[in-house]
């Protein structure tokens, strides 16, 4: 089941992130915000259980609110699940289209294969275009943190 994450899923989401080897951890307090704050553009999978077992975090941007950025996106490496990324994205587009939602904005690091491959591979059954562009460049970073490549999917016509 996807659905929107509620403050007591933030102690889980921040255990996904800290397991992961490629994201950026952030504060337990972040996560409890995020929750309270955004939990109508984030998304969460759980098993039937109730365990959950990714998400993804996002926001309209203030700016443009018919862009939807994908900040965070994380699975359980022990109990992921095929297509599940593409499916929370998927979900979050249908339910962000009724408030005007018609593109999807996500950075990743140039070197993560698997990410980009869902983005293409998600673009493409939305029918949307894909554009890039480098949003922050590794020299912006104080630490040796890759380069982080801006993609831009959209107009989503197919949902």
């Amino acid at each position: 089941m996807i659905r929107p994450p509620k403050v007591d899923d933030a102690p889980r989401m921040w255990e996904l992130v800290n397991r992961s080897e490629k994201l950026d951890s952030n504060s337990l307090y972040c996560y409890f915000m995020w929750c309270r704050d955004f939990s109508s553009t984030s998304a969460v999978a759980e098993r039937a259980d109730g365990e959950v077992i990714g998400f993804i975090t996002a926001y309209c941007r203030p700016e443009s609110p018919e862009v939807l950025f994908a900040w965070q996106t994380a699975t359980d490496l022990t109990d992921s699940r095929p297509g599940l990324p593409g499916a929370m994205l998927r979900t979050l587009l249908q339910r962000g289209a009724g408030k005007g939602i018609t593109h999807l904005e996500t950075t990743v690091n140039p070197g993560n294969r698997p990410v980009i491959m869902m983005l293409e591979k998600c673009a493409a059954s939305l029918g949307a275009s894909v554009e890039r562009c480098i949003l922050f460049d590794s020299s912006q970073f104080p630490d040796e943190h890759p380069s982080e490549v801006l993609y831009r999917i959209g107009p989503v016509r197919n949902l």
